[in-house]
Parts: structure tokens; sequence; C-alpha cells
């Protein structure tokens, strides 16, 4: 049988898978439109000599270089993405069959999460001495509710793995506790003190 605080970690598992989908759907799509741009972009168009011919120039110029860059750096956050999934699964499987060292590993990868969150924040704050303030002030708004957010996950999930592992322990206990009881009051144990 669960109890409301585990109901209430496996609806954070579950939610937190259906938010890592939802932005994987976002990512593909933002790299289908841009592989359809760029396969506009590539049509060759007509001069006067007749259709121009990509140069070595043209591929290696910053535009290209900076839409190459922001490729991988989806291709990157959909890997973090789909690991973030599995994490997940781990810590759900943790709640379901009592295993708390299955949650471990979302635990750690949320504590990892709220350093780089950290981290960002600390950026945005160069940025807003240095940049565009508007945009820095949003992106650390948004970054300190993402960290509260995170934070109060993370405290749920960890007040569940303390109770099964104290509830482990203490199943330990009792169970080392009925085996000293067992013997102590198995009467083959009196009969070898008093018969020799």
């Amino acid at each position: 049988m669960i109890n409301a605080l585990n109901a209430f970690g496996l609806a954070i598992g579950w939610m937190d898978i259906l938010g890592v989908l939802v932005f994987e759907l976002m990512i593909f799509y933002l790299l289908r439109s841009r592989s359809h741009q760029s396969e506009l972009n590539d049509v060759e168009q007509p001069t006067a000599e007749g259709n121009a011919k990509p140069t070595l120039r043209g591929l290696l110029g910053h535009r290209y270089l900076k839409e190459s860059t922001k490729t991988w750096i989806f291709w990157a956050y959909l890997f973090l993405l789909n690991v973030w999934i599995v994490v997940t699964l781990l810590m759900i499987a943790g709640i379901t069959w009592h295993k708390p060292e299955l949650m471990l590993c979302w635990l750690i990868w949320c504590l990892a999460g709220l350093l780089l969150d950290l981290f960002f924040v600390l950026w945005w704050l160069f940025e807003l001495c240095a940049g565009d303030a508007i945009e820095a002030l949003t992106n650390i708004i948004i970054s300190m509710l993402t960290m509260v957010i995170e934070f109060g996950f993370i405290y749920v999930i960890y007040t569940i793995y303390a109770n099964m592992s104290n509830s482990e322990d203490e199943a330990d206990a009792h169970s080392d506790l009925f085996a000293i009881v067992k013997s102590a009051l198995d009467p083959r144990q009196w009969m070898a003190i008093f018969i020799p």
C-alpha cells in the first residue's frame, strides 16, 4: 500500500517525464524547422554567370558556424533530457518497489541541476551588468522559480528516501531481535546448558 507522500513522489516523477517529453517535442520541432530553413537557404540562387556555387568561405562563415553550434546544443540537450527520463524512471521504480537506493540517482541529478541553475543565475547577473537588463532579469526570475520548485521536489523525494531507509533499518533490527528471542526460547539451547 502506498501512502500519500509516496503517491506525491510518484506524481512528481510522472510529471517530470511528461514535462521532458513536451520539451523533446519542442526541440524536435525547432530542429525540423531549422533544417527546413537551411534547405531553403541552400537552394542555389541564379546569378549573371549562371548558378552560384557554395564556397569554402561561405561554409566557414560566422552565420553557418553559429547555426551549426545551435544544432549541436539542441542535440546535447536532447541527450540530457533522455538521461533525465531514465533517472526519473529509476526514482519511480525505487518508490514502487521500496528500494531507496534507486532514488539516489534522481537526488544527485537534481542537486547537479540546482548547481547548474545557480551557475546560470550568476551568469545572468553578469549579463545584467553588461548587457540587456530586461532579458537578464527575466532569466534570473525564471531560474529562481525553477530552483524553488526543484528544491521542493528534492525535499519530498529525500523525505521518502529517508523514510524508506529508516523502515528498512527498523525491519533489519526487528529481524535481528526476533532471531535473538527465538534462539533464547529454543528448548534445545536450554537442554544443551543443563544436559552435557
